[in-house]
């Protein structure tokens, strides 16, 4: 019987449904909370299992246990180096021109009046994003000067100084959704998430529905999070009104409750099989 710890914040519906899936699978499941995790920052062996399946919602928290669990030699999913790459949309979009997979342009600035004057020569609209965030938390269009003036003033002159960098981004003119494809190694299955609001997440009302994702856009899903060396990830794709596919984000935690009714794919059972598979 294989032993598999899995590491959560709460026990989400997602969380419950792959300990589900984990079980059926017959593996023995160790549950370890976060925020009860106490580890010595040495080459100790770790007392668990050798798969660690990482779930915590903590950024922070997530992949410093991946870090700390390697170096102990479990064999994390997802893997602490992914885990920092997709937590930050930078280094996401980094590691993504890295390996030449398409993306909209973007650009990273330290000093507000740098970055208006940058905004200023490639044109607007511009979208702009805290490099640290999720669930569409923060992400502004900016339409002219003042409003590039006021949101990069903000930028600056709010949190700590780690939040003081301007990521700027290509807005993209969507066709009234984008798309999201599951990768497990593999595509496994997608979903389109129709707005009237140009920002797409579900976490922001977006509509889920069901796609048959097309083999060109898995082999770009695929793609993307080979990149960032995610084995599980969701991949945020952007359509063009011309019909080009680019990548805008990856996740690492995959989070499927608002929309696996829609999708209609066992994404709790696809993750327990990978993760099951997986080899120490």
């Amino acid at each position: 019987m294989k032993r598999i710890d899995l590491i959560y914040t709460r026990l989400r519906t997602e969380e419950r449904m792959i300990l589900d899936a984990l079980r059926k699978r017959e593996c023995e499941v160790q549950l370890h909370q976060d925020s009860d995790l106490v580890l010595s920052l040495d080459a100790e062996r770790w007392s668990g299992g050798n798969v660690v399946l990482m779930r915590s919602m903590s950024l922070t928290r997530s992949r410093y246990l991946a870090a700390i669990l390697e170096v102990k030699g479990a064999r994390v999913v997802n893997s602490s180096q992914a885990i920092t790459t997709c937590g930050d949309k930078i280094l996401t979009n980094l590691a993504l021109a890295a390996h030449g997979v398409p993306m909209p342009w973007s650009f990273a600035g330290f000093e507000e009046e740098a970055c208006v004057a940058e905004i200023e020569r490639r044109g607007y609209p511009v979208v702009t994003k805290p490099a640290v965030g999720s669930w569409g938390r923060m992400v502004a269009r900016i339409e002219g000067r003042s409003a590039a003036e006021g949101l990069m003033q903000m930028r600056f002159e709010t949190g700590g100084a780690q939040d003081h960098v301007g990521l700027v981004q290509q807005y993209i003119d969507k066709p009234g959704y984008d798309l999201r494809v599951y990768v497990m190694g593999r595509a496994v299955g997608g979903i389109r998430r129709r707005s009237e609001h140009w920002v797409t997440n579900t976490a922001r009302g977006a509509v889920p529905e069901r796609y048959e994702v097309p083999e060109s856009h898995a082999k770009l899903a695929e793609r993307a999070a080979a990149a960032v060396g995610a084995d599980i990830a969701a991949v945020d794709l952007l359509e063009t009104r011309e019909g080009e596919i680019l990548v805008n984000e990856v996740n690492h935690c995959v989070e499927f409750a608002r929309s696996i009714e829609f999708a209609r794919i066992p994404l709790p059972e696809l993750i327990a099989e990978y993760t099951a598979g997986v080899h120490p």
